[in-house]
């Protein structure tokens, strides 16, 4: 009797789950959803990002105690601090603090350990997910001898979630909003 008590709470806390995560997208204008169109298809916007996401590793589990208020291993808040994901038609530049695990390489790097390039890019992926209601855009960029692998994916709300994948650094997420660039010519 005790296993079925607990097999039916399990049931309960699953099916909760499943209908807040699986439900329907919410409604969204087209005047909306074409202005995001627009703003991806231009490629001519700016990410700016509140938190970070590293991975847990064993490294960032010691380093718990000192990232401060409201912050966790999991989520470290970004805000009051400067950082970008720019893209300018062909070109990507990307000024973004990195909390995580080293897994190789590196050196001295005399201007600090975030993640930075500018660069032009030879292949960039938009992919329009209608079910989502949301775009995936990912591409390949390089810092020296360091090489990332950028997915981002920007909602109906103008929400983004982007992932760092790097050759020499532990994975790290971010989560922030898009914009459009405004040219102060």
């Amino acid at each position: 009797m005790k296993h079925l008590f607990y097999f039916f709470g399990l049931l309960v806390v699953l099916s909760v789950f499943c209908l807040s995560s699986c439900g329907g997208v919410k409604n969204v204008s087209p005047q909306d959803m074409a202005a995001l169109d627009s703003l991806i298809r231009s490629k001519e916007f700016r990410v700016e990002s509140e938190w970070a996401n590293p991975m847990v590793t064993m490294a960032m589990m010691k380093m718990g105690d000192i990232l401060g208020p409201q912050n966790s291993i999991q989520r470290v808040s970004l805000i009051g601090n400067p950082n970008y994901l720019e893209i300018r038609g062909d070109s990507v530049s990307a000024r973004l603090p990195y909390f995580g695990e080293r897994k190789t390489g590196g050196g001295y790097d005399p201007d600090g350990e975030g993640i930075k390039f500018d660069q032009k890019i030879s292949e960039m992926d938009i992919e329009f997910i209608d079910a989502k209601k949301m775009y995936r855009i990912s591409f390949d960029a390089r810092q020296r001898s360091e090489l990332y692998n950028i997915t981002l994916e920007v909602f109906s709300n103008k929400k983004t979630n982007m992932v760092v994948n790097s050759s020499e650094r532990s994975l790290i997420g971010f989560e922030g909003s898009i914009s459009s660039i405004k040219d102060e010519h």
